[in-house]
């Protein structure tokens, strides 16, 4: 059985929160730098269609890291 992880998605371009929805149920985070999406996915199909959703934006990933459980 596949276990949820939380994983931070960083992108180099800066999203405004209109587009919180879109990425739900991940978090969005903005800054000068860039944004942070924040989110828990429960399996790879979850993870690959947020980042599916990064490609068809036209959006530069940074980074994809998971979140260590404590």
């Amino acid at each position: 059985m596949p276990e949820e992880t939380t994983y931070e998605i960083r992108l180099r371009d800066v999203l405004d929160m209109k587009w919180s929805a879109y990425f739900t149920p991940f978090t969005l985070t903005a800054d000068d730098e860039g944004t942070l999406l924040t989110g828990v996915a429960h399996d790879q199909a979850e993870l690959f269609g947020v980042l599916l959703k990064i490609r068809d934006l036209g959006l530069r990933l940074v980074s994809m890291n998971p979140v260590p459980r404590q």
